[in-house]
């Protein structure tokens, strides 16, 4: 009987290692299932942004130019319009560093003939903030003439500016100014909308933010990317402007 007992012990313990075995395998899968879920997840919400970004830079590139490249009068010849796109204005009303620089470029393309026209789109939408005035003032105190510069009040975003470009101003074919980081965004925008665009960028200067503006940039291109995927409308509505008038009735402040 003792034999007995212990083959029957032999038994009950090998029966017990075979549980803890499984148990441990079990275990084992759903670890590697988990961590396999996690890694699917950061591909997605890293590779997908990644890949638009890459998409975006890749595909407008070639529309970049410069104000001194022998091209521009060739690429920007029968522009409508240099369109300057808003940022921050100081304290006193006066543009920041990167608006001015912006500013700077295109009375430069002004000047070399690539446009008749000069269009600021930018943020209006408080009584207390004036993008737009503060860049037509600015160009008009450096000759440019006041009939030819035209006011966008409702340029709220980069995806906006271009849409009511089109929609609002009926520009098929222009000259985009902005820094280089940015205009990748806007180039691919009013691409989106049929606009025969070129960019120049105006970076005249190296700029305290620029890391944290590149950083910014690159979830902001996912953004338009959708709004131009689900073909989004602008909140804010606008009569069309004709750019064959004087743009002094653009100009309200």
């Amino acid at each position: 009987m003792g034999r007995i007992y212990l083959i029957t012990s032999d038994c009950e313990i090998m029966t017990a290692r075979r549980t803890r075995h499984k148990k441990r395998g079990c275990l084992s899968r759903l670890i590697r299932a988990f961590v396999g879920l996690i890694l699917s997840i950061v591909l997605v919400v890293v590779g997908i942004p990644l890949t638009i970004n890459f998409f975006m830079c890749a595909s407008t590139r070639p529309s970049f130019t410069t104000v001194s490249s022998s091209s521009i009068q060739e690429t920007a010849f029968d522009a409508d319009a240099i369109v300057v796109l808003g940022a921050g204005i100081n304290w006193d009303g006066s543009p920041s560093a990167v608006l001015k620089d912006r500013l700077d470029t295109a009375i430069a393309l002004y000047n070399e003939g690539v446009a008749p026209k000069i269009i600021m789109s930018g943020d209006n939408s408080d009584s207390s903030y004036n993008e737009v005035m503060a860049m037509a003032l600015y160009v008009e105190d450096q000759g440019v003439p006041a009939d030819d510069v035209f006011c966008d009040h409702a340029g709220l975003s980069t995806y906006d500016s271009m849409y009511r470009l089109r929609h609002v101003f009926d520009v098929e074919r222009c000259v985009v100014v902005t820094q280089e980081y940015h205009l990748y965004r806007a180039l691919y925008d009013a691409h989106s909308f049929g606009i025969d665009a070129y960019g120049v960028p105006s970076d005249n200067a190296t700029y305290a933010q620029i890391d944290e503006y590149e950083k910014r940039e690159v979830l902001a291109r996912v953004k338009d990317f959708v709004a131009v995927l689900t073909n989004s409308e602008p909140e804010t509505k606008s009569e069309p402007v004709s750019l064959n008038q004087s743009g002094t009735v653009t100009q309200w402040w």
